[in-house]
């Protein structure tokens, strides 16, 4: 009788065991076994879900790279730096936004850190300001820069090197669904990312010039994180006498960034539709 109580006990010891673990993995949940479908193995996330939309700015250049030089002698980042600093202030003022700015000119940082800051910060919204240049110096007016297909592939590549892809630990995954993952985060970034574009420009046009065929494609790395809305705004021609003139007005850049404003309102106030 006690030999078949203690083989009671034990079995119920081990049933209670299964039963603990089935309850932690419940609470855990989905765990990779042995003949089983694995699920995207989730990466602690370091994002945290803040009450107001992220505006990540990232002033184009800084540091000991001065970008563009104009034919009066302004540097692209005095240019990219002021306009980053006025655009931070008229969000920030607003109340609605809250704002990161990728550096503050002291020195120059790389663009895969400038990524990198927008990501573990939880971006809604990347804009890299800049200020262009070309040899043909009656060539005026803003743009907008997104990625261009061509560029897919290498963002790609920058995905999995990095392992950048809504906090979802890509080294768990056969390479066929760690693809489908990235393709599908980089076409709902890319829908962002031209709907964001297709309001700037519309928004731009009525306070500043813009060139011909205004919104453009490239594949500047600062546009490659996957699952970042991004924009590359050229604010005009720096190798222009007139558009360098004006960009180093704040009477100018505040016209240029009262456009930015109302496109990130009319973009995020579709969202929340």
């Amino acid at each position: 009788m006690l030999r078949l109580l203690g083989i009671i006990v034990i079995v119920c010891s081990v049933l209670a065991m299964f039963s603990l673990a089935d309850a932690q993995q419940r609470a855990d949940g989905p765990r990779y076994f042995k003949n089983t479908t694995p699920y995207p193995a989730l990466k602690p996330s370091v994002k945290k879900v803040p009450a107001k939309p992220v505006i990540v700015i990232d002033p184009g250049h800084g540091g000991k790279d001065p970008g563009a030089i104009g034919s009066k002698g302004t540097h692209e980042k005095v240019i990219t730096l002021s306009a980053a600093k006025e655009l931070r202030d008229m969000l920030v003022k607003s109340g609605k936004y809250q704002v990161i700015m990728t550096h503050t000119g002291k020195k120059y940082i790389d663009h895969e850190t400038r990524l990198r800051i927008a990501r573990e910060g939880g971006a809604d919204l990347f804009i890299s300001i800049h200020a262009d240049s070309t040899s043909n110096k009656s060539a005026r007016g803003a743009s907008v820069y997104t990625l261009a297909d061509r560029a897919k592939g290498r963002s790609k590549r920058i995905v999995n090197s990095q392992n950048w892809i809504m906090d979802v630990d890509l080294t768990e995954q056969t390479d066929p669904v760690g693809d489908i993952l990235v393709d599908l985060a980089q076409r709902k970034t890319e829908s962002q990312s031209e709907a964001f574009a297709d309001k700037l420009i519309e928004n731009l046009s009525s306070e500043t010039r813009m060139i011909g065929n205004s919104h453009r494609r490239a594949g500047y790395f600062v546009l490659l994180a996957p699952d970042v809305p991004a924009v590359l705004l050229e604010l005009g021609f720096i190798s222009n006498a007139q558009d360098e003139k004006l960009l180093k007005t704040a009477a100018h850049r505040k016209k240029i960034n009262r456009a930015v404003k109302r496109s990130i309102d009319e973009y995020f106030a579709d969202l929340s539709r």
